[in-house]
């Protein structure tokens, strides 16, 4: 089946309100092929939220439907490209994970809506399972078949960064145990934060590298300075002692290339103004012009001092020098 598109010539409610007049275009007429690229990629948010997870083609298109429909009626007049796309792919992140959960609740089916092509291991389990709490903590025997789905994810990265077997396997059981322990802050277990199974693997990935980096810490001899606490909640949300990672040997294998645009929007979006999130979209997600259109564009110059009178050179160095400033602020924000 081709996959699933906008119409937007078919669709009025998108752009033709009849109940109001509609003001979602600053230039007063539709932009289809924008809507039609994030169109696309909210159907696919929706059909893969998460590694593992395959959505039916009708849910994820009836999703992204409804996610526009929410958005266009939300909106009274048009937001940045940038805004308006990270609130649509963050819609189809969250709604998706949380329909895969509540339809494998009610069909009491763990493998619903899993991709039959992952392969990482045999099946999934009950996530309610997990989660359920007795007195005790928890203590259901789902547990014991969870060790064997995240031990060889564990151990490849610890020791990618260097860990013998035996301070592997330390650092992996205390991870393992860090899932079922309560922070502090609101009583909850990381095991508590996932709405779907296939979530688990990135948490725990995410956890290992976090502790892994505190052991190279420790064996570094930096043992009486910060960032040397024990708990995951300790090494990323206690303030006066919180993870930072300005030192790239902290940990060579961290990836910001893997978040998405939602992502980052979602914890950055104070950080940059709104010509400079037009430009990051523009030039880098919907990559809808390159630099020397943008040159030409005297909106853009506009806003960066520029005049169309400009010579050429001038306009890609101040160009360049913007998209380089706004980069470093973002980096410098998910580094923090």
């Amino acid at each position: 089946m081709a996959e699933t598109s906008l119409d937007l010539g078919n669709r009025p409610c998108f752009l033709e309100p009849p109940h109001r007049e509609f003001t979602m275009y600053r230039s007063g007429e539709p932009d289809p092929e924008f809507f039609e690229r994030l169109w696309r990629a909210t159907y696919r948010r929706a059909k893969r939220p998460v590694e593992g997870v395959l959505v039916t083609e009708d849910a994820a298109a009836s999703l992204a439907q409804e996610i526009f429909e929410n958005l266009l009626d939300r909106f009274k007049s048009r937001p940045s490209d940038a805004e308006f796309s990270a609130e649509a792919l963050e819609a189809a992140h969250d709604h998706s994970r949380h329909n895969v959960s509540t339809g494998r609740r009610e069909q009491e089916d763990p493998q619903l809506w899993h991709d039959p092509e992952d392969t990482r291991y045999e099946r999934n389990l009950d996530l309610d399972r997990l989660k359920k709490k007795e007195k005790g903590g928890f203590s259901d025997r789902e547990w014991n078949d969870l060790d064997p789905i995240l031990r060889p994810f564990g151990f490849h990265l610890l020791l990618r960064k260097g860990l013998g077997n035996q301070d592997a396997e330390d650092v992996y059981l205390e991870t393992f145990a860090e899932l079922a322990r309560e922070r502090a802050k609101d009583g909850k277990a990381p095991i508590e934060a996932i709405v779907v199974f296939e979530e688990v693997i990135p948490l725990f990935s995410k956890m290992v590298q976090f502790r892994a980096i505190d052991w190279r810490r420790r064996q570094g001899a930096l043992k009486n300075q910060p960032n040397t606490q024990s708990s995951f909640e300790d090494l990323t949300e206690r303030e006066e002692g919180a993870m930072q990672f300005e030192d790239e040997s902290a940990d060579p294998g961290r990836d910001l290339g893997s978040l998405s645009f939602d992502e980052i929007y979602r914890q950055c979006g104070e950080i940059l103004t709104e010509c400079q999130w037009h430009l990051i979209f523009t030039v880098y997600v919907a990559q809808s012009a390159t630099l020397g259109e943008l040159c030409e564009d005297p909106e853009i110059l506009g806003k960066l001092g520029l005049q169309t009178s400009h010579s050429v050179s001038k306009k890609r160095r101040i160009l360049n020098e913007a998209l380089e400033e706004a980069l470093a602020k973002l980096q410098k924000c998910l580094l923090s």
